[in-house]
């Protein structure tokens, strides 16, 4: 069963004092690239995010949007700066004196003209406490992510299996193809060494030989073979489960090969435009196969 690479989902749910809102786009890719937009101080959840997304993916590039409220306010830490305040007021204290005017600054006038002097963080949110409420939701998002990649992946199937059918149907005529291609082309070699040596005695033996060296040469027998054996494995693969892009774009780049080595010994037209045609066809399924998981 294939798997599309390019899906969408999006999801938001609200609770009693919070909310959430996610939204996931993939595209296809060769390897798994995620791009995660969340909230800073979810940042910890991240890995978290990238993991479950990859193992229920598995490939694609795909862009994962994050945003979280909740109504309990993030804990701020204000954290004194004595060494800024101590520099300042000393520095103070030598302008004073250089002037030799008195210079009185209290704890108000500091922090007013140095609001540095005490700074504020936020602390730590309890990652743990948030993810079980969104982690149900990321749950439901990459499910109906999954449902619409299935969708697509079971047109994708029903598709590479009409041109799977009409590749078979085109060996078969090459095969038929072929004996009547060897049969004229020993016909017209024996014609040709009649016309040549007419006045000379044949020798059997030798037409003979030269036929099989021909027979040889026109030979597709092995390549239409292991082409049929490449599709019957092809349709194995689309009846698992497991993801197998990868698996049917080295079975397509086999097949390729085959059919290559066909059109190399054919020297008949109607052959060659056959094996042009199982080109056009090997070459949609191949693009196409560059976006199922």
């Amino acid at each position: 069963m294939l798997r599309s690479m390019t899906t969408f989902a999006r999801k938001a749910v609200a609770g009693k004092d919070w909310s959430v809102t996610m939204e996931l786009r993939s595209v296809n890719s060769r390897f798994f690239d995620a791009r995660i937009r969340i909230p800073r101080e979810l940042a910890s959840l991240e890995e978290r995010i990238r993991k479950f997304l990859k193992e229920h993916l598995g490939r694609g590039r795909v862009d994962f949007f994050l945003q979280y409220e909740s109504l309990d306010e993030v804990p701020v830490a204000f954290i004194p700066k004595i060494d800024l305040a101590r520099n300042y007021l000393e520095a103070v204290e030598m302008l004073s004196n250089g002037c030799d005017k008195p210079i009185d600054v209290g704890m108000k006038d500091l922090l007013f003209l140095l609001k540095d002097v005490i700074a504020s963080r936020e602390e730590e949110v309890d990652t743990s406490g948030v993810w079980e409420k969104i982690g149900p939701v990321l749950e439901e998002l990459v499910n109906s992510a999954s449902e619409m990649a299935k969708r697509e992946g079971a047109a994708t199937e029903n598709d590479i299996k009409i041109r799977l059918a009409r590749i078979q149907e085109l060996a078969a005529e090459i095969s038929k193809r072929t004996m009547e291609n060897f049969e004229k082309q020993a016909q017209a070699m024996r014609e040709r060494i009649a016309t040549l040596m007419k006045d000379v005695p044949v020798d059997e033996i030798r037409i003979a030989q030269e036929a099989a060296i021909l027979a040889d040469r026109l030979d597709i027998n092995e390549e239409l073979v292991r082409l049929e054996s490449h599709i019957s494995q092809f349709y194995k693969y689309l009846e698992m489960e497991e993801d197998v892009g990868r698996k049917l774009d080295f079975l397509v780049q086999e097949i390729f090969r085959e059919v290559n080595t066909m059109a190399s010994k054919s020297a008949d037209a109607a052959i060659s435009h056959h094996v042009v045609e199982i080109k056009a066809e090997l070459e949609k399924i191949r693009e196409q196969l560059q976006n199922v998981v």
